[in-house]
């Protein structure tokens, strides 16, 4: 009976001690791991939005919302031949609705004139893809008007076509402040930018190319690492090498540099090597026809110079001495050109004797 009596005895003293003394701790250990596993959560929800999908063009940093859309995206653009610009939807649906919603690319406007006549996602998707594409062709490739007249509707376009034919923000003002003196009196329009309400330009968005590419970076880290830099930096397309290429016709032609994609009026092109410009000028061959566009060519010392071929605008002047690296023009398809890409040649002289560039460029 003794002994029973100290067992029961030894036992309450342990449940007391629990009780007292282990319990609280286990309880605050709980609460502690708890708070920190809604701090992680929180934090994922709050910070971890933004993913990013890195394409041949560039690099689109959308949320996981936006990412959720990718496949739809690349599916329809690939139908509508824009595959290309998978990163700039991408950056366009980001900044219409940050993928939420199931209207993600804001796009009933452009299917039936109002808004609410599209209630899925898929067919969203489908129509700002073939708009944007339409805006594309309409333009003729000027990838920043485009995006404009996703917003404004495709008579910026024509707008633009009237006033030079290249975006500038300050076109954007003038378009927007013209349609807002029609239509202010229907009260369905608002000055959405502190620069729109001081211009009187509250027709859509003035700001909406600056507001879309801010998730749109193509200016990534060179990919390639040689005894020059690559003249497009990240991961653009290599759509032609140097040599003989036949072309479908079966007609046979030796291809004198390597040809790059890149998105018109958009991609910067830089200097591979350190020079001096010797040719800033728009080329055209000897009997009249169409030859290598807007064309930069540098010379780097005796008998070694570099071409940039079909630039939609150069950034630079006869004589002016450049460094490695540096800006020098923005991708185009000016000149004998079948689309946006750059033209690149190594060469022994200003305009002959070609060397494979990809020995230089270290591919």
């Amino acid at each position: 009976m003794l002994r029973q009596a100290v067992e029961v005895k030894v036992k309450s003293a342990a449940w007391a001690f629990l009780l007292k003394y282990l319990l609280p701790v286990l309880l605050f250990i709980l609460i502690l791991f708890g708070s920190a596993f809604m701090v992680i959560m929180l934090a994922d929800q709050w910070f971890g939005d933004n993913h990013t999908s890195i394409e041949a063009g560039g690099t689109a940093n959308v949320s996981k919302e936006v990412l959720k859309h990718k496949g739809t995206v690349e599916k329809y653009a690939k139908e509508y031949d824009i595959s290309q610009y998978v990163s700039v939807l991408l950056a366009l649906m980001m900044q219409e609705s940050g993928g939420k919603g199931d209207d993600p690319m804001q796009s009933s406007e452009s299917s039936c004139g109002s808004v609410g006549c599209i209630d899925t996602p898929d067919e969203s998707i489908k129509q700002g893809v073939k708009y944007f594409s339409e805006m594309m062709n309409k333009a003729n490739g000027d990838l920043k008007t485009a995006i404009q007249s996703y917003n404004f509707g495709g008579g910026f376009i024509d707008f633009v076509n009237q006033n030079g034919g290249k975006y500038t923000k300050e076109l954007a003002i003038a378009f927007s402040k013209k349609q807002y003196q029609k239509l202010a009196h229907t009260g369905l329009y608002q000055c959405v930018r502190p620069e729109s309400l001081s211009n009187n330009a509250c027709y859509g968005d003035v700001g909406y190319v600056d507001a879309v590419m801010q998730y749109y970076n193509y200016n990534l880290p060179a990919s390639v690492e040689g005894e020059w830099s690559a003249p497009i930096k990240g991961t653009a397309d290599l759509t032609s090498g140097f040599g003989w290429r036949t072309w479908a016709d079966g007609k046979k032609e030796n291809h004198k540099g390597l040809d790059f994609g890149c998105i018109n009026h958009v991609t910067p092109i830089y200097a591979a090597g350190q020079g001096k410009v010797v040719y800033s000028n728009f080329h055209r061959n000897k009997n009249g026809t169409d030859g290598y566009g807007n064309l930069v060519i540098l010379k780097h010392g005796k008998n070694l110079y570099s071409g940039y071929a079909h630039l939609s605008e150069s950034n630079v002047h006869q004589g002016q001495s450049i460094k490695e690296g540096q800006q020098i023009g923005v991708c185009g398809s000016t000149g004998n050109s079948t689309g946006p890409h750059l033209h690149f040649e190594i060469k022994k002289s200003k305009w002959g004797r070609h060397l494979n560039p990809t020995f230089l460029l270290g591919f």
